[in-house]
């Protein structure tokens, strides 16, 4: 989150989708209501609690697979100005000012990068792997499920 924030994803994300996504947004989102949905999740999966199940499972695709993503918005066209290396600023639809829009557009700045691109891949590795471990370990379930119903119906 830190390089994301220290590297303007928010609005790089502004000027490459024409979308109104400013820095405060970016940091209520992702600095204070991830963090606590993370830990709503993890105190509910302890509890067993069905939906944190369902919540785990978006934060293991969500921040945890979709990251890869990073990888490729420095070859998309941004919407606002995509020849123009240099940040701009600029006046929304919807009447919302963002300045310093910087521009990760590789045919523009010649250096492939995307905001929060080098510690992309961190989260990636817990996410893919807790998937791994769910999929490995419901097949297990399944199987195991699956013999005892074999050896039920052997026995009646």
């Amino acid at each position: 989150m830190m390089e994301e924030y220290l590297t303007g994803f928010a609005p790089a994300m502004s000027r490459l989708f024409n979308i109104t996504w400013t820095e405060r947004g970016f940091l209520i989102v992702f600095a204070f209501v991830g963090p606590a949905l993370y830990s709503l999740t993890a105190i509910g999966l302890f509890y067993r609690i069905r939906f944190a199940g369902f919540l785990a499972w978006f934060i293991f695709i969500g921040p945890g697979v979709a990251e890869f993503t990073h990888f490729i918005f420095p070859l998309l066209k941004p919407a606002i100005n995509p020849e123009t290396p240099q940040r701009v600023s600029h006046l929304f639809a919807n009447g919302v000012y963002i300045s310093d829009l910087p521009n990760y557009y590789i045919h523009a700045t010649g250096t492939y990068y995307f905001a929060g691109m080098y510690t992309a891949i961190l989260p990636m590795i817990p996410g893919m792997y807790a998937i791994y471990k769910l999929l490995k370990e419901d097949r297990r379930e399944r199987q195991s499920s699956f013999e005892r119903m074999k050896n039920f119906s052997k026995a009646v």
